[in-house]
C-alpha cells in the first residue's frame, strides 16, 4: 500500500485481516524510517542498494505468508519509496495507492508534530533535495512543510504508477474506504482475496481506529483563508483528486 501515511492505513489493514487468504502487516520490523527517506533521495542513482535494502528486511515475512499460502500485504507507508524496485524483488506484486484530502492530512501531521523535530520519526521525513523549496524550507509553516510532504509523496507514486501495468494498480480515496463497504469489496477483488463480508466490513468501517487525539489544530474547514491558501500553494495535486480545498 503506497501513501502518506495517516491517511487510513490502520483501518485497512484491519479490514484485510477478515481474510483468510491475506497476511497484511501495519507495523513490520525493521520500520525502515531512515532507509525510506534515502530512497526517495536517490533510489534511482542506486536501486540495487534498495532491492537489497527491502528484500532483505521482508524476506521473512514473504516466507511467512508462502508458507501459509497467503498474500501478504504490507500497509505501513515507509514501503511507499521503495516501490521503484519492488516489481524487481517481486514481479507479482501490485498496489494500492490510498489518498486522504491534504487538509485532514496536514492537520494530522502538524497535531502529531512533525517537522519540529520533536516526533521520533522525523529522522525518516522527507525534506526538498533540491530547487526553491529546499532553499526556503527553514522559514516554511508547518502547513506548508506537510502539505508539501502531501503533495511530494503522492507525486512520487504517481511517477511510479506510469511505470506499470493498469492491472497492478488500484487508487482508493480514504474517504470513500471509511464510508463504502463496496471500496472493500473492490479492494479484495483486486487483491485476489476472499472473505468479504458486507455486514462485517460495516461494523469495521463503523469503530474509528488509529484516532489522533493529542495536539490540538483546527478541522480545515476552521482554518483561515490565509492558512488555506498555503496549502493550495504547495499541494496542486489536490485537484487531480477532486479535492476541495476553498
Amino acid at each position: 500500500v503506497l501513501s502518506t501515511g495517516r491517511s487510513g492505513t490502520r483501518l485497512l489493514n484491519d479490514l484485510l485481516l477478515l481474510s483468510e487468504d491475506a497476511l497484511p502487516e501495519h507495523e513490520p520490523r525493521p520500520e525502515l524510517y531512515r532507509p525510506s527517506r534515502r530512497a526517495y533521495e536517490d533510489i534511482e542513482q542506486h536501486p540495487e542498494i534498495y532491492r537489497e535494502v527491502f528484500k532483505s528486511a521482508r524476506e521473512e515475512y514473504l516466507l511467512k505468508a508462502a508458507q501459509q499460502e497467503k498474500v501478504y500485504i504490507e500497509t505501513n507507508n515507509q514501503c511507499t519509496f521503495f516501490a521503484p524496485v519492488m516489481r524487481d524483488i517481486f514481479p507479482h506484486a501490485v498496489f494500492i495507492h490510498l489518498v486522504r484530502h491534504p487538509g485532514d492530512f496536514v492537520r494530522s501531521g502538524i497535531r502529531r508534530k512533525w517537522y519540529t523535530g520533536a516526533h521520533s520519526h522525523d529522522i525518516g521525513r522527507i525534506v526538498p533535495v533540491a530547487g526553491e523549496m529546499r532553499d526556503r524550507w527553514a522559514e516554511l509553516s508547518l502547513i506548508e512543510k506537510n502539505g508539501w510532504l502531501w503533495n511530494e509523496t503522492n507525486r512520487f507514486i504517481e511517477d511510479f504508477r506510469r511505470t506499470v501495468p493498469a492491472e497492478a494498480f488500484l487508487f482508493v480515496k480514504a474517504e470513500a474506504l471509511f464510508r463504502d463497504p463496496a471500496v472493500t469489496r473492490e479492494i479484495f477483488d483486486f487483491l485476489r482475496i476472499g472473505g468479504y463480508q458486507e455486514k462485517t466490513v460495516r461494523k469495521v468501517i463503523g469503530t474509528p481506529v488509529n484516532v489522533q487525539k493529542k495536539g490540538h489544530f483546527p478541522a480545515y474547514r476552521d482554518w483561515p483563508e490565509a492558512d488555506k491558501t498555503k496549502l493550495k500553494k504547495v499541494a496542486p495535486r489536490a485537484a487531480a483528486y477532486h479535492y476541495d480545498l476553498d
